[in-house]
């Protein structure tokens, strides 16, 4: 696994992580074989899209799952770090939900945060498609099937242009969303998986 610097966006910490594709690949595969029989997870979200089912139970069994784990305490350790978090806390990362994504053509996620504000919230993204770009002229105008995350102030975003395997972690308050996009290929998805966690308090 290839660790990226740490990143902070207007007074926020995002981290950046890429993920080896076989073991995106073994999600994908996961997926395809349950999604047949997987809950929608859509009554919790804000995206403007048909599937978005739950994942939760299935996480752990994946091949990936060491490699989070560890994104996850990275992440957790920079937070310390920057004495945004108490490094004498004592307790385990608990995730509290976990979903996947397949967004289409013209689909979309709004500006949103997730779990009630608490916490820290992650994206992975297993599909990118091809991608249509009819912008002629002003090619900064091009944002589509992009994620942003809302400057601290409200003022702009900082926006990514993700790839497969590309893994965020950020905190859950932090406002973000997804641009609509048009495909070269119909049909072609743009897949993603989302959980958040928290840190659980042992108890005394």
């Amino acid at each position: 696994m290839k660790f990226n610097n740490y990143t902070t966006i207007h007074g926020r910490v995002v981290k950046a992580y890429e993920l080896p594709l076989d073991e995106v690949d073994d999600i994908n595969t996961l997926y395809e074989m349950e999604k047949n029989n997987l809950g929608s997870h859509a009554h919790s979200l804000a995206g403007r899209l048909n599937s978005e089912l739950g994942f939760t139970e299935f996480l752990k069994k994946t091949k990936i799952y060491p490699s989070i784990v560890e994104c996850m305490n990275d992440y957790m350790n920079n937070l310390v770090a920057f004495k945004l978090v108490d490094p004498n806390s004592s307790g385990e990362l608990a995730i509290s939900s976990c979903w996947i994504n397949d967004m289409y053509e013209n689909e979309y996620n709004p500006p949103h945060t997730h779990f009630n504000s608490i916490g820290y919230s992650t994206v992975l993204f297993l599909k990118i498609p091809e991608l249509i770009n009819d912008i002629e002229q002003s090619p900064h105008k091009f944002k589509d099937g992009k994620l942003a995350f809302t400057c601290i102030d409200g003022q702009g975003c900082q926006w990514v242009d993700p790839a497969v395997g590309n893994f965020f972690i950020f905190e859950a308050k932090h406002q973000h969303q997804v641009m609509p996009f048009k495909v070269k290929n119909k049909g072609d998805v743009r897949r993603s998986m989302s959980f958040n966690f928290h840190l659980k308090e042992n108890k005394k």
